[in-house]
């Protein structure tokens, strides 16, 4: 008697146009409505380029200044590229040569200006966010072993949900021993991260087949950073002096 029962919702299920559209309204308006909620946690910024431009100049020499460099912040033939991405993205243009909904993970030699860029775009995103109270999430800027440090100390909850800028991405110790248990700390939150879609960017020395080898994160995170970034190099020496 239940096995009619089921047949017969399934042949009403197939056969009923009206419960199709019916069906097929519902999802759409879920996935409407997730779309609008992720879009709801980023900032979009109605910018033309020559003004981006020029803020991330300025905010890229009071970052300059905030390490204690004091020298202006320059955009050449190294970096002009990577800002030119950065406003395609910070401004959700479909010019970006790439995912918009991931984050972005900058790669180079180390001095070559990777981490000044990451840190200026949460400067220039928190300022706005914060000075025109905008119920917006700040973007968190932290390296790679202080995030394992205070994940140790504290909980890997404090840093689910949060948007992230992890710089020296890969350079923490990949396992930390807890009252004789080892730990894999970072492995653990971008794992999480991965599964809930949370923001993620970064920096990093390394590439993408190091991060994924078994001295470093393996191939099942390996995996989840192809789903959390978009891989950007950059190219030149170090700036530092």
């Amino acid at each position: 008697m239940e096995n009619k029962k089921d047949l017969s919702i399934q042949g009403a299920i197939s056969t009923n146009r009206k419960l199709f559209e019916a069906l097929r309204n519902d999802v759409q308006g879920i996935l409407s409505g997730e779309k609008e909620k992720m879009q709801r946690q980023r900032l979009y910024l109605p910018l033309a380029y020559s003004d981006f431009r020029e803020l991330f100049l300025s905010f890229g020499t009071y970052c300059l200044y905030q390490r204690n460099q004091r020298r202006e912040f320059v955009i050449d033939k190294n970096n002009e590229a990577v800002i030119e991405l950065f406003y395609y993205y910070a401004t959700n243009d479909s010019s970006f040569s790439g995912d918009l909904d991931k984050g972005i993970m900058l790669q180079g030699k180390y001095g070559c200006g990777k981490s000044v860029i990451l840190e200026t775009y949460s400067m220039l995103h928190n300022h706005i966010v914060m000075n025109y109270s905008l119920r917006l999430p700040l973007l968190t800027f932290i390296q790679s072993i202080e995030l394992q440090e205070q994940i140790v100390k504290q909980s890997i909850k404090s840093f689910i949900q949060r948007p992230l800028i992890i710089d020296e991405f890969g350079r923490e110790p990949k396992t930390v021993q807890d009252f004789g248990n080892i730990l894999r700390p970072i492995s653990e939150l971008l794992s999480i991260r991965a599964d809930m879609g949370t923001l993620t960017h970064g920096t990093t020395n390394f590439t993408l087949d190091t991060l994924s080898s078994t001295e470093f994160y393996g191939g099942m995170i390996g995996d989840r950073l192809k789903m959390m970034f978009n891989f950007i190099p950059i190219p030149g020496e170090s700036r530092r002096k």
